[in-house]
């Protein structure tokens, strides 16, 4: 990925001396949204200042609410601390030295293989139906440990709230791809959203009566799960914007298997569809709602690959690979659309 800025902190925290833990090497690599440091035995992250991490406070906030979700979507299995990063002069480190004073915050977790992530054994082939129902099973159970309070669950379990979000996303994906997104085919997965929302009331209903609205990830992506023996890990759950991530349970399965199938590998998402379908024995009534989920997972990931194409300098090759990314994803909402009643 290619950089656009190269602040002071940055070059600062690419030099050794700057932690507190001995370290030999050093990583770094720059997103969208955030600068990352494996250093050692461990991973720093800190999020770029942006229309969500206005100030100091608000930075440290977050980075306290991911550790704590990590420590809840993974227990032990992964550590999580927030730690200041200091500035002295015209050096930053993260040491709290006389005259230091605190100027960000960084989310410190215990630095994981990349060979088993589950977008690296995507690429490689080498996911198997095992780890996959691994991950189903753990997502089962962190969706009948942390379901949403009831208040909460009233509010965002609602028929219309879903229906907002899918609007939205309709009227993102005309605007990035208006050639391709023609009024005919965004009818096209409208009208059975409509008529699926205007008619299934009661199903979003019952979903709310039976606990299913979840304090979930929210950004259950392959890149953010991690497989190795028998331990599930995932990563980077949705810390900011929580209309991402306390929805219907469905939500969080409809994003991993949107995932698997624009990968083409239909096999592994069905096996991972039934493995969660039994664990949470949320069959009867999942099973109706899932290809709106899916829909909507499908259009959000596309206006999420639309955005990634202008928001860094990427190469035109590049750039290309998020459009026909986002197309794929656009493929998969319209397959999901006609199987909704017309």
């Amino acid at each position: 990925m290619p950089t656009n800025s190269n602040p002071p902190l940055v070059a600062a925290l690419r030099k050794k001396d700057a932690y507190l833990d001995s370290v030999s090497k050093i990583r770094f690599q720059e997103t969208v949204s955030s600068y990352l440091f494996k250093a050692g035995d461990h991973f720093y992250k800190i999020k770029k200042a942006d229309s969500e991490h206005t100030s100091l406070a608000v930075k440290q906030a977050f980075c306290q609410e991911e550790a704590k979700l990590l420590h809840r979507l993974n227990g032990e299995e992964l550590q999580a601390e927030v730690l200041p990063v200091y500035q002295n002069g015209k050096s930053f480190s993260y040491k709290n030295e006389t005259g230091a004073t605190a100027i960000d915050y960084a989310l410190k977790t215990t630095a994981l293989s990349e060979r088993n992530l589950v977008s690296h054994l995507l690429d490689q082939k080498k996911l198997s139906l095992i780890a996959v129902g691994r991950i189903a099973r753990k997502l089962a159970q962190v969706h009948l440990d942390f379901p949403a309070n009831d208040k909460t669950a009233h509010e965002r379990g609602r028929a219309d709230v879903l229906r907002s979000l899918c609007e939205d996303m309709l009227y993102q994906m005309k605007r990035h791809l208006d050639e391709s997104f023609t009024q005919p085919i965004r009818d096209m997965i409208r009208h059975p959203l409509e008529k699926f929302f205007d008619e299934q009331n009661r199903l979003f209903q019952r979903r709310i009566r039976k606990h299913r609205i979840v304090e979930g990830h929210g950004a259950l992506l392959p890149e953010h799960i991690h497989v190795k023996g028998q331990t599930v890990i995932f990563l980077s759950p949705q810390e900011a914007q929580k209309k991402y991530a306390i929805l219907d349970a469905a939500n969080d399965v409809a994003t991993f298997s949107v995932e698997l199938l624009r990968q083409q590998e239909e096999e592994l998402n069905s096996s991972f569809l039934d493995r969660y379908l039994r664990s949470s024995r949320d069959r009867t009534d999942m099973k109706p709602l899932l290809p709106v989920y899916q829909i909507y997972a499908a259009l959000r990931l596309g206006v999420t690959s639309c955005e990634m194409r202008t928001a860094m300098a990427w190469s035109e090759e590049e750039r290309e690979a998020f459009q026909q990314r986002a197309v794929q994803y656009f493929n998969i909402a319209v397959r999901f659309a006609r199987q909704l009643p017309h």
